[in-house]
């Protein structure tokens, strides 16, 4: 039953709803940081792989439409009202512009306050309690039979302050032309509310129900939208866990993991448990057995999140075999016998690897499986609208705030192909280069500050200012795989409606339409236009000078929002007091220390150190080089990332070597006396130095926001759950950037590897650190040629246990030419050498037995007895003389 915006379910008591409005204005913080992203989360950055209780994927179904009379009015929502001003979301689903193109998509989230939130309904409530109560109560009125169909997991998704997360939501709107109307056309939006942050993938569903909504206008079509939302299945999908999403970002391979689709017979790989999450056909949604937890680093898979209806299961709800039949599924472990080819015959995708594995492999043992996608990158299933059937891919390389479709790309050309110095004030922590900061690092800076950061795109599309409001998001969060809390603020897209959400915010990114907002910089601190490609940071943002000069000066003038906050901390830095977040004066680059700085003002001294040759400038030519040379999506991607891995590690560093310790990171402490370093590790100390001269000012400003916070509190549950136990990332990097390496080190390093990597988790978490891009097993397969024997014992050692892995056994097919042939020749030898021992030791046998049988047969043959009588056969023999006494 749908239910309109005017008659629907009772609205909850005002007592109720008083206690949910007096919440904090801005999205809980300390909810946030509750809100451990572990076992309970589909896409949890810690990422065990085991997921608790499971969601529907679409919570709500709206719809809006466009009165001449009464302007942007919600007409349906579906199955029941969300709480949140109905005329709020009327506005974020009818763009500005929205008549004058064909179709148009929005993109916002409920959630993030509490005028923007989803009501807890009475009903959630009694559910809660409900289910800790005894269920033979049984209830009867309509209101008890509702409640039984809600899952609990709605009682916390979008609403503010219960750190249950965001509801994501995708609309679609399209003008059409009709004479008949008073305006000559017809403006409708139909949007989904999601928890799952791929919600591309239903954009197919609203284009069909939307057209068939225009057809024929009934709130049924709604119901059936949610309805075939809910039925998608997802089993047979396995559930990767962080590192095992990292990898297989990191990889182009298209058959990586392909061992945890669909699998329905014993294959020859790892040993590794999988749990069915479906124990009852036709049911979308299910609860992880007790069975096999005692296995660590054995990771489960099962069927997704949101896979089925709350009400009823859909009677075409499909399900591979490996779901369905209900039962406990074993990889075996691989053969014993030890077969290396140098040969590359051609793979399956017309490219060459290396034949490097244990005998045949898995794919060739068991042949076509069912369920196996074409690319693993995707999970490949299917929905039903009526009689239409769309063929759906789930992304599995998805995070919790990688939310949407965007380009990187788009991104870095907009604001890339017109570039001017920037025009003073500067910021030391947004113009990490003066003048000549990059734009892209400067949107970058301003993320990691918790800036109000706002993208104008006046005349463009709605859909286009969103995706700039989501790539900035990817940008300020590596792609949601590094940081967090970036998503909680993010307005992808907003009008002049949004002002009073926006102001309650002292940090957000936004995406707008309106030209009215370049007009109005006290409503942010850094303009991106997106006709232009121009970048304008906000005169109301606390200039530079204050916080360049004046240093024994205590007060501080400024706006009255972020920038004065941040201006006081800046404050306490340049006066040399710690705080809680503060490093203190000694980490900070002083601009009048700069001996190259000869200019008598502030603003001419920040602009004297521009380095053209600035360590952003240099990251930014190579990523518009690779964007030049047609480098994809992915690559790009990739890039951000592990710049943005290395700026935690710089601040872990910094806050290390000013307090003593660090709460994002392992201490930075170099290798002595066998005892393994760890930390960030820096070629040499020039490029140690242009690396703090780069990054120390937003190091300082980032350990003021949330997003450090957050960052802080998953570091420490990382740590609880990693399943190696010191800094893998510190010991690759030694290998891979150490001048000069002793032979003592290297050996330390390579025996800490071989006996600290066993199971399959530690394969997995060790392969991240060694992605392809960065040349695979370079470090450790160099380990082959070390002069001293220990250490290519040690190397041999490693590569044969990540070869007892299919995902290892890949990653050592993909080796080159040269550390093949070292492996294969390292293992002759060493069979070689077991051969002999073979020899020997039979041959001692022989030797000892011949002897032993000399020994007797003599002895038998007439050797003296221990009385003194010769015994030759029978027949005892007294030697003369012995008688005559």
């Amino acid at each position: 039953m749908s239910v309109t915006s005017h008659t629907s379910f009772p609205p909850p008591t005002p007592s109720a709803r008083s206690n949910f409005t007096t919440q904090s204005t801005e999205r809980d913080f300390e909810s946030d940081l509750t809100h451990d992203l572990g076992p309970d989360s589909a896409f949890d950055l810690d990422g065990t792989g085991i997921t608790g209780n499971e969601e529907e994927a679409v919570h709500f179904c709206l719809l809006a439409e466009f009165d001449i009379d009464a302007g942007a009015t919600l007409a349906h929502q579906y199955p029941y009202p969300t709480g949140t001003d109905e005329h709020r979301l009327a506005e974020l689903m009818l763009p500005d512009g929205a008549h004058l193109r064909a179709e148009d998509w929005t993109i916002f989230y409920l959630g993030q306050t509490p005028s923007s939130a989803i009501a807890p309904m009475l009903s959630h409530e009694s559910s809660m309690r409900l289910s800790t109560e005894s269920s033979s109560s049984n209830t009867t009125n309509d209101d008890n039979r509702r409640m039984s169909v809600m899952p609990l997991d709605r009682a916390t998704r979008g609403v503010a302050g219960s750190g249950g997360g965001l509801l994501y939501v995708l609309n679609c709107v399209r003008m059409k032309e009709d004479k008949k109307m008073r305006r000559g056309a017809m403006v409708k939006a139909m949007a989904i509310c999601t928890p799952n942050p791929y919600i591309g993938i239903y954009k197919p569903l609203l284009l069909l129900a939307l057209e068939e909504y225009f057809l024929s206008p009934s709130p049924e079509i709604l119901a059936r939208l949610f309805d075939s939302a809910n039925a998608i299945s997802t089993a047979g999908m396995p559930r990767l866990t962080r590192y095992e999403r990292i990898l297989l970002r990191c990889s182009e391979r298209k058959d990586l993991f392909e061992e945890k689709f669909g699998i329905t017979e014993p294959l020859s790989g790892t040993k590794e448990v999988f749990e069915d999450l479906n124990s009852e056909p036709g049911h979308g949604t299910g609860s992880m057995s007790e069975s096999g937890h005692g296995n660590e680093g054995l990771p489960r898979t099962g069927s997704g999140s949101g896979s089925g209806s709350t009400s009823t299961s859909a009677p075409n709800h499909r399900k591979t075999l490996s779901s369905s039949s209900g039962v406990r599924m074993v990889r075996k472990g691989s053969s014993s016998s030890q077969q290396f080819h140098l040969a590359t015959p051609p793979s399956r995708e017309g490219r060459l690897t290396p034949d490097m594995g244990y005998g045949v492999s898995a794919t060739e043992n068991q042949g076509k499986r069912k369920g196996v996608p074409r690319d693993t990158h995707f999970f490949e299933t299917e929905a039903r609208f009526k009689k239409i059937t769309v063929p759906i891919r789930i992304p599995m390389t998805v995070f919790d705030e990688d939310v949407g479709d965007y380009s990187l790309i788009e991104l870095v050309q907009t604001f890339s192909h017109n570039i001017t110095p920037f025009p003073p004030p500067y910021h030391p922590h947004l113009h990490t280069n003066g003048s000549m900061t990059h734009p892209i690092i400067l949107i970058l800076n301003a993320m990691l500050a918790h800036k109000r950061v706002m993208f104008l795109g006046h005349g463009l599309p709605a859909n286009q200012v969103a995706r700039m409001v989501l790539a900035a998001c990817a940008l300020g969060s590596g792609c949601g795989q590094v940081l967090r809390g970036i998503t909680s603020c993010a307005f992808p897209y907003a009008n002049l409606a949004s002002l009073d959400i926006l102001e309650e915010f002292s940090g957000f990114v936004a995406g707008v339409t309106n030209p009215r907002f370049e007009e109005l910089p006290t409503t942010w601190d850094v303009l991106c236009n997106l006709e232009t490609g121009k970048m304008t940071v906000s005169k109301n943002l606390q200039s530079s000078s204050n916080n360049i000069t004046n240093t024994g000066s205590g007060g501080m003038t400024g706006s009255n929002n972020a920038s004065s906050v941040n201006a006081a901390n800046v404050g306490s830095m340049r006066s040399g007091r710690s705080s809680e977040t503060s490093l203190g004066s000694s980490s900070m680059i002083k601009v009048e220390d700069d001996p190259s700085t000869t200019s008598g003002t502030p603003q001419a001294k920040m602009n004297s150190i521009a380095k053209s040759d600035c360590l952003d400038n240099q990251f930014m030519d190579e990523i518009l080089s690779a964007t030049t040379s047609h480098y994809g999506e992915s690559n790009i991607r990739l890039r951000f990332v592990d710049y943005l891995n290395r700026f935690v590690r710089i601040a872990s560093h910094q806050e290390y070597t000013q307090t003593g310790s660090t709460k994002i990171g392992y201490p930075s402490v170099p290798y002595r006396d066998g005892v393994l370093g760890s930390g960030a590790v820096f070629a040499d100390d020039q490029s140690k130095q242009r690396e703090l001269w780069t990054n120390s000012h937003r190091v300082e400003a980032w350990r003021k926001t949330r997003s450090y916070r957050l960052f802080a509190k998953d570091w420490q549950s990382r740590l609880k759950k990693r399943s190696v136990g010191f800094d893998v990332q510190h010991q690759i990097a030694r290998l891979r950037l150490a001048k000069n390496m002793s032979d003592a080190e290297a050996e330390a390093i390579f025996g800490a590897l071989n006996n600290g990597i066993r199971s399959y988790d530690q394969v997995v978490e060790l392969l991240t650190h060694l992605p392809a891009h960065w040349g695979g097993l370079i470090p450790i397969a160099n380990g082959l040629f070390h002069r001293w024997v220990g250490v290519r014992e040690n190397a041999l050692e490693l590569l044969i246990t990540l070869q007892q892995h299919p995902v290892g056994r890949q990653a050592v097919s993909s080796m080159n030419y040269f550390h093949r042939k070292a492996l294969i020749s390292l293992l002759e030898r060493r069979e070689a050498n077991m051969k002999r021992q073979r020899e020997l030791t039979r041959q001692r046998e022989e030797a000892y037995t011949s002897t032993t049988t000399a020994h007797a047969n003599g002895w038998l043959a007439g050797e003296s007895s221990p009385n003194g009588t010769v015994q030759g056969g029978s027949t005892n023999v007294t030697p003369q003389g012995v008688g005559r006494a």
